[in-house]
């Protein structure tokens, strides 16, 4: 083999090699080839198991969403309210609710804002509420008493929510006395459909045996009366099923509008307002049903959880101890 052979050889094994090398460099300084894994490992010090697969993007959306959506009826009606969840432990007890309310009144003064300027009645007290508008409202309560006996003012009151008859009854009693039916409100809208409340945004009305947690004197919707799910059982439930965000803020309060909420109308939410602040939120029972048990009704649980049995057994055994109302007279029927 010539000395110039070999020089042709050697000349075409250096531009083979040179192009491989140019390759590998174009390779590796194009952004459009690197993979995943490398992004992970160069800019994001998490672990590629901490972040989010794109198949969960939707779900996430779709849960904010739900929360537009619960806000645009059911604005924070006290300054920055907190929503409940059931990781944080509160017992469902008389004490539980004045430390709420506790955390609700130091956000009062945070309401003077444009937002509160816009819905108007924002930062009264509830003693500036009850006594704008106890005169109209006490007079037209105590009517509803003295018109089926009832003693006034009663030391216990029963508020009992009937889903399939979008229905409100008012119970009372004296003390050491019987329960005495007063007055059987229409609801004006409440949103969902028979069973219970399980997740923040299904805008069902809850199930089960509640409290009055806090009044709320400077509602978007006129006044209101919140009550205190999730209680413990839900709380429970909700654990046994795997379920982490359950919702809250359920309100009773006026206007014609809601969203998991009972809108029973100005009027009546008023009368409920005067009476709850008469009688002391500790005496007030709430019992929400999906139809009245009283009356043998039966309603299906073949789509509900599997524990939603008990639960209407205790509902049911909570109403027993409530007389049902007589045929509702036509002021009744016309919401009166």
């Amino acid at each position: 083999m010539t000395a110039n052979q070999n020089i042709t050889r050697l000349g075409a094994v250096l531009t083979c090699v040179t192009l491989v090398a140019a390759t590998i460099v174009l390779v590796a300084t194009d952004p459009s080839t690197d993979d995943a894994n490398s992004l992970v490992g160069v800019t994001d010090p998490l672990p590629r198991s901490s972040i989010p697969a794109p198949t969960l993007l939707p779900t996430l959306r779709l849960e904010q969403d739900m929360l537009s959506s619960r806000l645009t009826f059911m604005r924070p009606e006290i300054g920055d309210l907190e929503w409940q969840h059931p990781t944080v432990e509160v017992a469902a007890t008389p004490e539980s609710w004045s430390v709420e309310v506790k955390k609700l009144e130091r956000a009062a003064p945070r309401v003077r804002s444009k937002r509160s300027k816009k819905a108007g009645r924002r930062g009264l007290t509830l003693e500036q509420r009850l006594a704008e508008i106890s005169p109209s409202a006490l007079g037209r309560i105590t009517s509803k008493f003295e018109s089926v006996g009832a003693v006034w003012p009663p030391s216990e009151i029963a508020f009992i929510a009937i889903k399939d008859q979008k229905a409100l009854e008012v119970h009372a009693r004296a003390k050491d006395g019987g329960w005495t039916y007063i007055h059987r409100y229409k609801v004006l809208a409440a949103s969902g459909t028979s069973g219970p409340k399980l997740l923040r945004g299904d805008k069902q009305v809850p199930e089960g045996v509640y409290r009055i947690s806090y009044l709320n004197p400077n509602s978007a919707y006129h006044v209101s009366l919140r009550v205190n799910y999730p209680n413990a059982f839900d709380r429970k439930m909700a654990q046994r099923d795997g379920r982490k965000d359950l919702g809250g803020d359920i309100m009773i309060h006026g206007k014609n509008v809601s969203a998991g909420c009972l809108a029973v109308g100005d009027r009546a939410a008023e009368e409920l307002f005067v009476l709850a602040a008469e009688v002391g939120k500790r005496n007030i029972q709430v019992v929400i049903a999906p139809t009245d048990f009283r009356a043998n009704e039966m309603v299906s649980v073949q789509n509900s959880p599997k524990w939603t049995a008990g639960l209407y057994t205790e509902i049911a055994s909570a109403m027993s101890q409530f007389e049902a109302p007589p045929a509702p007279s036509l002021l009744t029927l016309l919401g009166l």
